[in-house]
């Protein structure tokens, strides 16, 4: 019985660390974009104050 909690626990923790991968790949992404945007809303407002 021991053998399975501890299979469990394991799993538990691998899925819960490959989540957080997940999310701090998807967060990277996001800020890249955002980053993206950022300069091209600066280049829209150089362009429109000259």
């Amino acid at each position: 019985m021991q053998t399975y909690l501890i299979i469990a626990y394991i799993v538990a923790w691998l899925a819960i660390c490959l989540y957080l991968a997940v999310l701090a790949m998807r967060l990277r992404g996001v800020r890249t974009e955002l980053a993206a945007v950022e300069e091209l809303v600066r280049e829209y407002q150089q362009e429109k104050e000259d």
